[in-house]
């Protein structure tokens, strides 16, 4: 769950009445209430918590005397735009009494994971508080306790002169861990520490009437979030000291890490202490690749066991450093660079020997670059967004763990940034051109067809290669968009091919594994065909292998009707991924693509020997591939070499340079 998730899940049916609000556009909107506002605030005319959420964003104040009304309203504009802490007093109606109650609102701003900022409100009905004070004077000493004892809400009551302890309830020692039995008369320090710290007096006045805040009541400790609120107690002036039960949202329950929201307030504090000890502070964001078929083999109790497990080895790993949970199975550390890769090495060999059976990979990017000398929170976010890119570039690649931010890992991103940005206006202004590649065949030594390219040609960075542009489109699943945009501009070039005597040549278009995720292929095919009079035979359809593994019931259901339609269907890169032949026989394809892997491996062979080996699979594969009565097709010629090797294992056709380049189609010649 998301730090947002665990925030409303414990407000929304919390008895306290809690409001929680955003400022959006310009204008405060409210995004939950809990049971206990819905109780005291709503009208006879609001049945239920959505009617009580639609006043608030209209005539939130419909209730209020005109100047409460714009008091309030002044101080909320403050605190949305300012920040600090939102207190106000002001008359409102309460449900179920006829006359205006006196309400105190109190709140703060919490920043959520993904940077989102909130406002936390707690409302409190004064008149009904006092009354239930008085009552609270009949009851015996020990039915209050029991029932304080029993209530959500953490609190410690404290003199003001010295500090003893006057009353504290059970959630509150579990909170503060004391090292003592509770004794009134001791003081607080003696009873968290052991021994006397009148500074810890002086930190917990400075919170009086502020809000919740952050403090560390014990050197080095754990920050914990309190409200300090002056009070009269049996005649004495007294601290209340309380922690609301949400406050538990700035660290992680799963780990019991910080959240990222307290890993940026303390970043600063942290680098100061790594750059004390005459370190640099690097930081590593971590992401594990494979949670989710880790879960689904295993089960999510397992795969929290691993999440729990390496939150400890990153406090081992880096115990200098300060470690947060971002949120899922992402982490964030903050450390020093000493020794950093050999403690990323030990780390991942560490979360494999966890994990082992598996192929769960942990996987980090580091930044390690200058930050201001006394650093802002905007300056780490910015931190943690380049480690994060920095490991997202590497999450697919198997053989690299971890990755350094740098130039090229910004270059990279911008370059997929600008893919993702324009790719609509690419295709909608034609900047994306088809290309044709010739296919020969090999016995006539005759053009057997094109296999059709996409091509962008960008008005203001040139030719962009289909490395920059494609990977991007099929990372973010919008490949699909790009298929169906070269088949259409195959067909509508279909005239300017006949002019030039290319008419009855076939074009092979490509169909990629996220197409058959969004829509019948088949079907989109065939109508786009027939949309431009185009002949079936003279559409190739080439799947790529992996596209095979993904749901071949489907495959072969669509491979059927395109049969049956008149189309022919190739298999693209064979030998690029992990098809079985079991699969390879099953699926009724017209020929197989060989991967250009075959012919890259006999020329690098070639530098350094004869090239056998290379050569000797080759020929296996083809021969495997003519066993199933299938033909193939080789990519990747370059020499004439490489093109009598294919004549000699008995390869039908062949594509590459050495052939043929790909060209737009005013360029292709017809002789």
């Amino acid at each position: 769950m998301t730090d947002w998730e665990i925030l409303r899940t414990g407000i929304e049916h919390a008895e306290h009445a809690i409001a929680v609000y955003r400022f959006i556009e310009g204008k405060v909107r409210t995004i939950c209430i809990s049971d206990g506002l819905y109780d005291m605030a709503h009208d006879k005319d609001e049945p239920d918590k959505a009617a009580l959420l639609q006043r608030f964003d209209t005539n939130m104040y419909r209730n209020v005397p005109p100047e409460d009304a714009a008091r309030i309203s002044a101080e909320a504009k403050r605190f949305a735009t300012e920040g600090g802490t939102y207190d106000v007093v002001y008359r409102d109606k309460v449900y179920g009494r006829e006359t205006r109650s006196l309400i105190h609102a109190v709140g703060h701003h919490h920043t959520l994971a993904d940077g989102t900022r909130i406002a936390i409100i707690d409302y409190m009905d004064l008149i009904q508080a006092a009354k239930a004070y008085d009552f609270s004077q009949l009851c015996s000493e020990n039915v209050l306790r029991s029932f304080l004892d029993q209530s959500d809400l953490a609190m410690l009551v404290i003199t003001k002169r010295a500090g003893e302890l006057l009353y504290c309830n059970a959630p509150m020692q579990k909170l503060l861990r004391p090292v003592r039995n509770f004794d009134t008369g001791e003081t607080l320090s003696e009873w968290l520490l052991g021994w006397e710290d009148p500074g810890m007096l002086r930190r917990i006045a400075a919170l009086d009437g502020k809000g919740n805040q952050a403090v560390c009541l014990r050197e080095e400790g754990e920050e914990l979030i309190l409200r300090v609120i002056s009070r009269t107690f049996d005649g004495q002036e007294v601290y209340c000291i309380q922690s609301d039960p949400w406050s538990g949202l700035f660290c992680d329950v799963l780990t019991g890490l910080p959240n990222l929201s307290t890993f940026r307030r303390k970043a600063a504090d942290t680098i100061r202490r790594i750059e004390n000890s005459g370190d640099e502070p690097a930081f590593v964001y971590f992401n594990f690749y494979g949670m989710k078929a880790y879960n689904a083999r295993f089960g999510i109790q397992e795969g929290d066991r691993i999440l729990r497990m390496t939150a400890n080895d990153l406090k081992h790993t880096f115990p200098e450093g300060y470690v947060c949970r971002i949120s899922e199975d992402h982490f964030m550390v903050l450390a020093g660079d000493r020794e950093l890769d050999e403690r990323l090495r030990e780390l991942t060999e560490q979360v494999q020997r966890n994990a082992a059976g598996s192929v769960l990979q942990l996987k980090a990017g580091i930044y390690h670059g200058a930050l201001g000398a006394q650093p802002t929170e905007e300056e780490i976010s910015r931190a943690c967004d380049d480690a994060r890119l920095a490991c997202s570039q590497i999450r697919e690649n198997a053989r690299k763990a971890w990755n350094y931010y740098d130039a090229d890992v910004q270059e990279k991103y911008q370059k997929q940034t600008y893919v993702l940005t324009n790719y609509k206006t690419a295709m909608k202004e034609h900047w994306i051109r088809v290309y044709y590649q010739p296919l020969y065949d090999m016995a006539s030594r005759t053009l057997a067809g094109f296999e059709c390219l996409a091509r962008w040609q960008d008005p203001e960075r040139g030719l962009l290669s289909p490395a920059e542009f494609i990977p991007v489109l099929e990372q973010h699943h919008l490949i699909g968009l790009l298929d169906q945009y070269i088949l259409e501009q195959v067909c509508r070039e279909a005239p300017l091919r006949a002019r030039k005597g290319l008419g009855k040549i076939p074009v092979s278009f490509n169909i990629s594994r996220d197409d058959f995720d969004y829509g019948d292929v088949y079907e989109n095919v065939r109508s786009t065909a027939d949309r431009y009079g185009i002949s079936h035979n003279l559409l190739i359809a080439e799947i790529t292998e992996s596209a095979f593994s993904e749901a071949p019931e489907r495959i072969r259901e669509q491979i059927r009707r395109f049969h049956e339609g008149g189309f022919q269907v190739w298999m693209d890169d064979f030998g690029s991924e992990y098809s079985s032949l079991g699969t390879l026989q099953s699926m009724d394809v017209n020929l197989i693509k060989l991967d250009i892997r075959f012919l890259g491996a006999y020329a690098e062979e070639k530098k350094s020997g004869d090239g056998k080996r290379a050569a000797a699979l080759l020929q296996a594969v083809v021969r495997m591939a003519q066993s199933l009565q299938l033909p193939t097709l080789c990519e990747g010629v370059e020499t004439s070499e490489e093109l009598e090797l294919l004549r000699q294992v008995g390869c039908r056709a062949a594509q590459g340079y050495y052939l043929g380049k790909p060209a737009p189609l005013e360029q292709i010649q017809t002789h």
